[in-house]
């Protein structure tokens, strides 16, 4: 997935659980799939399909923009997947509709038959709250433009939800995001495939640059530029 994704270089770095390394609340020992090992683990992954009933494997269908690194990360997925009988069709579309009412629209999402999703994720602002929230919370489940792509709807996720929402200790907060994450990884509907990097180029002649702690990024409507 990685280098279907660009490398290590323009791709990112190996994800192994949802919330990435500049998120609070991200424990960088939490590697349920052991991605750490960089090796595939075919006998694991047979064993699970042997305890829900699916030795031999199974049909579905991936659901993919038909844009950017999605086809390419969706094929790798593809070629995968078939190691161990599960045969996966992937079914490319329109990337402008993709969002709102394509994997978006649970409706569709259960229509089309699709078993997964691909997607990429960013947080508007850098915490649990702004990165995890609006992916996991059950009562987030809208018919049209869902985010909540995999329709997780856990009781004990919506509570501490809550509890990280009303912490006014930031440390507090992140310590219940971290307790969200595992639950989530847990659960095993999704499935982070790398924590993608973006190179944002600075022109020497650029002045006022400074990151905003509320985005954690660049203020670009700040910028100015020399002469």
């Amino acid at each position: 997935m990685q280098t279907a994704r660009g490398g290590a270089d323009a791709g990112g770095d190996i994800a192994t659980n949802m919330l990435p390394p500049n998120i609070a609340g991200h424990d960088p020992a939490l590697d349920p799939y052991n991605t750490k090992s960089g090796k595939p683990q075919i006998d694991k992954a047979k064993e699970e399909l042997a305890a829900c009933g699916k030795p031999t494997g199974f049909d579905t269908v991936i659901a993919t923009r038909n844009a950017g690194k999605e086809p390419k990360t969706a094929e790798a997925l593809q070629a995968a997947l078939k190691n161990v009988g599960i045969n996966a069709r992937l079914d490319p579309t329109d990337a402008s509709l993709y969002f709102r009412s394509t994997i978006g629209a649970p409706s569709n999402v259960h229509a089309k038959g699709y078993g997964l999703m691909m997607a990429g994720w960013g947080a508007d602002f850098p915490t649990g709250y702004g990165f995890l929230s609006i992916l996991v919370d059950g009562r987030s489940i809208s018919a049209s433009g869902n985010n909540n792509y995999a329709e997780l709807d856990n009781a004990e996720v919506n509570s501490l939800i809550d509890k990280a929402k009303a912490a006014t200790d930031p440390k507090a907060a992140a310590d219940i995001w971290g307790q969200i994450n595992k639950i989530v990884m847990d659960e095993a509907v999704m499935v982070p495939f790398t924590y993608d990097k973006a190179l944002n180029y600075r022109n020497p002649r650029l002045t006022n640059v400074f990151v905003t702690e509320y985005y954690g990024m660049y203020d670009f409507a700040s910028l100015g530029v020399t002469s």
